[in-house]
């Protein structure tokens, strides 16, 4: 699994970086690609990336500001140029359906596949059994969401050649080990399932956060998280005009990931007003408070 990063910049884009957009592309249980955003020309960097078009399933949408959602009725209209066959879910607040339907019928713009549009509220809004999602309110100026990506724990793989060398044959039985922790054997024999496991894969917590100033923040769940993706419009010597926007600077950024003790923060979402020169000495800031900070450029990956 991985974290690919389409657009950095707040606001607008710049030549080097386009505005608001994420993809989280996970492998299981199929390959398959969920955008956190959908700012303008999300579409083109998706053609500069590996990512395929008919693979994203679901869209989240943190709020209704124009650098995270002007992509979306151009993304819908050409999956259905080519021809997508799934059902594409939309999560977001309350507007993000009128704002969808009504683009689509002024622009007389026809979908052949089908897409559901959820108006969320806090809580939990998906749920796999591989995936669990949550969503929570931010502190921007408009209703604005931040998303918990937890991915659960997994029990280990089966060590097969072990079960052979034991004398236990593939069948119904394998999918009990698997799933129980105590197993009797068709012979009348208990067998711990652990014995038989490899090592399970631990759950890890993901929070992509939209729009926010850190004042009056207060997320428990945030404690050791795996990965925060936090904004930083603002060097720390404009945290007034920030937070006044409701917007972060990028020392800020690097307090909530010290307070909260995560193992890794990404900034992105940087005024247009910095140059590429300049995004060095906003993450040398960072990492002064806290050493784990990464800064996001247009494609950028990073591992899960």
């Amino acid at each position: 699994m991985l974290i690919q990063f389409l657009g950095t910049s707040a606001g607008c884009p710049t030549l080097k970086r386009n505005v608001s957009s994420i993809a989280f592309i996970s492998s299981s249980p199929n390959y398959e690609v969920w955008l956190f955003d959908c700012g303008e020309a999300t579409q083109h960097q998706i053609l500069k990336s590996y990512i395929k078009i008919n693979k994203i399933k679901k869209i989240f949408i943190t709020h209704l500001h124009g650098d995270h959602i002007l992509g979306l009725p151009g993304l819908l209209t050409t999956m259905s140029v080519n021809n997508y066959k799934n059902i594409l879910e939309i999560y977001g607040c309350k507007g993000i359906k009128n704002y969808i339907n009504y683009s689509l019928k002024i622009t007389n713009s026809y979908l052949n596949y089908s897409i559901k549009i959820y108006e969320i509220s806090e809580g939990e809004i998906f749920n796999n059994g591989i995936f669990k999602i949550n969503c929570f309110l931010l502190n921007h100026n408009i209703k604005c969401f931040g998303y918990y990506i937890k991915i659960l724990k997994k029990k280990g793989s089966l060590k097969v050649n072990k079960l052979l060398l034991d004398g236990i044959l593939p069948g119904p039985i394998y999918k009990l080990i698997k799933d129980n922790d105590n197993v009797v054997l068709p012979n009348g024999n208990i067998i711990k399932s652990n014995k038989y496991l490899n090592k399970s894969i631990n759950s890890k917590k993901i929070f992509i956060f939209g729009d926010t100033s850190p004042l009056k923040l207060n997320i428990n769940s945030l404690f050791n998280a795996d990965l925060l993706i936090h904004e930083a419009t603002l060097d720390d010597k404009f945290r007034i005009i920030a937070n006044n926007r409701g917007h972060s600077t990028n020392i800020q950024a690097a307090l909530i990931a010290k307070k909260y003790c995560v193992k890794n923060l990404i900034i992105t979402h940087i005024s247009a007003r910095y140059k590429l020169s300049n995004l060095n000495k906003i993450l040398s800031n960072c990492l002064n408070i806290f050493p784990k900070t990464f800064i996001a450029y247009d494609l950028y990956k990073f591992n899960i």
